[in-house]
């Protein structure tokens, strides 16, 4: 049975979904450390690592990211556009782990780049917080959290393929996706 357009609730990931904040991460990271990273260098979720530095750093220059939010480019170009053509299926949210500190920014961003949205929820826990949310489709490029929603006996996730996930497993009710086209297109083969 195809999922019922007029009651879903869509979660949509703010950071490498929405924003591409890795692209500013990196050249932050770069300019503090001296390394050559780029977005591809990031091939596995655990980031810091790749880096070289602490959890705590890592996440930490995503917020020094957010902080200079202007300079944080859009995963594609047209994305207002192409994220306002999933409404037809349901109410989108953004669903984010962005701290507090950050909230602000990430809220003048997604103003600044005209992604329209019904509501902005921030999670303490980007993965298991999410789920416990009960959102009937998940946007986002945690493979973790993808394999948490697949265990689940109902919903379903679009990963947005990024670097860091691309080696993730085929998971039941788990779509993958290159581009916010893709995503568009898989709205109808969705089943509940």
């Amino acid at each position: 049975m195809l999922i019922d357009t007029l009651t879903l609730r869509i979660a949509v990931d703010l950071d490498g979904v929405l924003a591409d904040t890795i692209v500013t991460v990196c050249r932050i990271l770069n300019e503090h450390r001296g390394t050559p990273l780029t977005v591809e260098s990031f091939n596995q979720w655990n980031a810091w690592e790749i880096a070289g530095i602490t959890r705590d750093e890592f996440f930490t220059a995503l917020d020094e990211a957010w902080f200079s939010w202007k300079e944080v480019p859009p995963t594609e170009e047209n994305l207002a556009e192409k994220v306002g053509r999933i409404s037809e299926f349901g109410v989108v949210d953004v669903v984010t782990g962005r701290s507090p500190a950050t909230v602000g920014p990430a809220k003048h961003w997604l103003d600044r780049n005209g992604i329209r949205y019904h509501s902005f929820i921030r999670t303490y826990n980007t993965t298991d917080g999410k789920t416990r949310l009960n959102y009937d489709v998940y946007i986002d490029d945690n493979a973790e959290l993808m394999s948490l929603l697949a265990s689940r006996g109902h919903g379903a996730g679009i990963l947005y393929l990024q670097p860091w996930n691309r080696n993730a497993a085929a998971m039941p009710r788990i779509h993958r996706a290159q581009n916010w086209d893709e995503i568009r297109s898989i709205f109808p083969k969705i089943e509940k």
